[in-house]
């Protein structure tokens, strides 16, 4: 049985003929006043963007922290001596270490010692109760952050393992929103999904910022996290989609940039505003204007044209060139007209002429696209050869990425324990520097040899951090400032390079199949810069290190798309991988089953 049985609508929805027609109309329309909303959309998505993803690092900060006990010696102790990398005490005049951050279970015994020593601490927040028993009491070091997460649930001592749960609880919501913002946008559309991501997003934020509870708060993030990807992967897509091809590089990395910018701003306003709650409000609030501009926002016309709308898609088209003030040639304009007269619900497929709506000499005009099972979309895409390499390798190549990328930033508080704002702000600038640098050498190289090469080179200077001195401090942010850079440069050209690996049909679910695997390495993130650092200084390097140098590996498997049409079905997919990637030549036949097990029976390919 070939796959053009099994699943017509996926294999038969539109030629490459249509979307060759389809990329010169959006070559004529090119870039101006019709993508300028979808723009400030995005613009606005990626204000709120890094307080929700990477925010972690100011808003659940680990503070400096001094336990105490009304009936035990050890409440007097921090106000006499200082403990040393041996563990042992100094009573040295100037020595004296306010907030050492040890349970009472975890001080060492010391001898004799009198109240009157007692010194005076600066920058303290008030003593209270925690319920907590190795730390009945704890104050906190208010020189950096006046509240965070952790001050206010304290957790310390036996609730640290309760803080990592901030940042996993959002991945987790990321990977739900993943499995479902694909089939929602490919149903509902672009448009809708985006709406439904931005009201998920203001409830989760308000639920955050809000509650008294540590729980309430966990589950907020769950739906932060679901809101987030269920708004920002539709915005990409549409904006891959409605853009010109020999500007789509460019133009969809405009929105990263803005991230990188946003990420620059948290620093500083973190700064400015040491109070967790408060911060987390300002910077979502760009929501609430987000979501009222959606409405005026035009809904996708491939996805339109996947969906039979024929004509709804002409006449948005046609709008398109009207807002850029262009000219569509005659050869277009006449496209155009036939898409303008066909049916509600026609479906051009292959070998059917778009004028009579016949193939084989059998009218097809009610025949839409339909929604497949999720199971049955995985089985016909790893059954197919080109398709199965994209589904292994892809999502493979963002975990180890998104490790890579997100440990840099969320090991703020490991690297600088003494200026995380500066450390966050940095990090912002050099995304915008990667961002900048990488548009011109992605435009001249192909996309494989650009990531493969930042990808690896970031990793290994990762790696040669390591065994720097401490005193040597300029050197080690060189290093993992400059790996930062370039890690953010492939992060970028990535998103445009999976959104023209998958074809239209599938395009958004294949793109949120790919995040959420990628997703499984922010939840790793958490437990290597909370919990194993504790144990190996060095595990953060080394594992973010080691992700860049495989995920390099993994590029040469996939296809390249530089300038290349963007496959609107899975059969322009195996198309690209017998003709481009293995190298069939253009006039023969394809394997088939009968010599082959992953092609379909007696398809022949045509010729682009």
């Amino acid at each position: 049985m070939s796959f053009l049985h099994l699943s017509s609508s996926l294999w038969e929805v539109p030629t490459m003929d249509v979307a060759d027609n389809i990329e010169d109309v959006f070559n004529e329309i090119g870039f101006g006043r019709y993508q300028a909303l979808l723009l400030v959309v995005a613009f606005l998505s990626q204000l709120v963007c890094p307080i929700q993803q990477l925010g972690s690092t100011v808003l659940s900060a680990p503070v400096p922290f001094r336990c105490s006990s009304s009936s035990d010696v050890n409440d007097l102790m921090y106000q006499i001596f200082s403990v040393d990398e041996n563990n042992t005490l100094s009573a040295e005049a100037g020595e004296v270490t306010e907030y050492p951050s040890l349970c009472l279970e975890n001080v060492p015994s010391i001898g004799n010692y009198t109240k009157s020593s007692a010194g005076v601490y600066k920058n303290s927040l008030r003593k209270h109760a925690t319920g907590v028993p190795s730390c009945p009491e704890v104050e906190y070091d208010g020189s950096l952050f006046q509240s965070t997460v952790i001050t206010e649930w304290d957790l310390v001592c036996e609730r640290s393992a309760l803080r990592p749960l901030y940042q996993i609880m959002f991945s987790v919501g990321g990977i739900s929103g993943s499995l479902y913002c694909g089939h929602l946008s490919d149903w509902l559309g672009r448009k809708k999904a985006i709406q439904v991501g931005g009201l998920i997003s203001i409830i989760g934020s308000l639920a955050t910022a809000l509650s008294p509870w540590y729980g309430v708060v966990i589950g907020a993030r769950v739906l932060c996290g679901m809101g987030a990807f269920v708004l920002y992967f539709p915005i990409f897509t549409l904006l891959s989609e409605i853009c010109p091809s020999r500007r789509r590089t460019v133009i969809t990395m405009v929105p990263g940039i803005l991230y990188f910018i946003s990420l620059s701003l948290v620093g500083g306003i973190a700064f400015l505003i040491p109070h967790w709650r408060k911060l987390l409000l300002v910077c979502t609030s760009p929501l609430f204007i987000l979501v009222p501009m959606t409405f005026f926002l035009d809904e996708s016309p491939r996805w339109l044209l996947q969906k039979g709308r024929t004509a709804e898609a002409a006449t948005l088209l046609k709008k398109a060139a009207t807002q850029n003030k262009k000219t569509f040639s005659s050869l277009n304009a006449a496209f155009l007209e036939k898409l303008s007269q066909m049916k509600d619900d026609f479906t051009i497929t292959k070998n059917k002429d778009p004028e009579t709506g016949k193939e084989n000499g059998k009218e097809k005009e009610n025949e839409s696209i339909k929604d497949e099972g999720m199971l049955h979309l995985a089985w016909l895409c790893f059954s197919s050869p080109g398709m199965r390499v994209i589904m292994i390798a892809t999502p493979l190549m963002w975990l180890l990425k998104r490790a890579l990328y997100m440990g840099i930033v969320l090991n703020a508080n490991n690297f600088t324990s003494s200026n995380p704002f500066e450390y966050v702000a940095m990090s912002g600038a050099m995304g915008v520097a990667g961002c900048l640098l990488s548009i011109p050498f992605s435009v001249k190289l192909p996309r494989r040899v650009f990531m493969s090469g930042t990808l690896s080179i970031g990793g290994i200077l990762l790696l040669l951090e390591l065994p720097i001195p401490e005193e040597f401090w300029w050197a080690k942010w060189t290093l993992v400032l400059t790996a930062f850079c370039l890690v953010c440069g492939a992060f970028q050209v990535n998103y445009v390079y999976a959104a023209e690996l998958f074809p239209t049909v599938i395009r958004t679910r294949g793109f949120s199949y790919t995040n959420v695997i990628g997703t499984v390495g922010e939840i790793i993130i958490p437990l290597v810069t909370d919990i194993a650092v504790q144990y190996y200084s060095w595990a953060p390097s080394v594992t973010f290190g080691v992700a860049g140098i495989l995920a390099s590996l993994l590029l040469p498997l996939l296809p390249e798309t530089k300038d290349r049409t963007m496959p609107e079905t899975m059969q322009d997919v195996e198309d690209r991988y017998w003709y481009e990637y293995k190298g069939l030549p253009r006039n023969s036949e394809a394997p088939t089953e009968s010599n082959t097990d992953i092609c379909p029976e007696g398809r022949k390919k045509a010729v682009v």
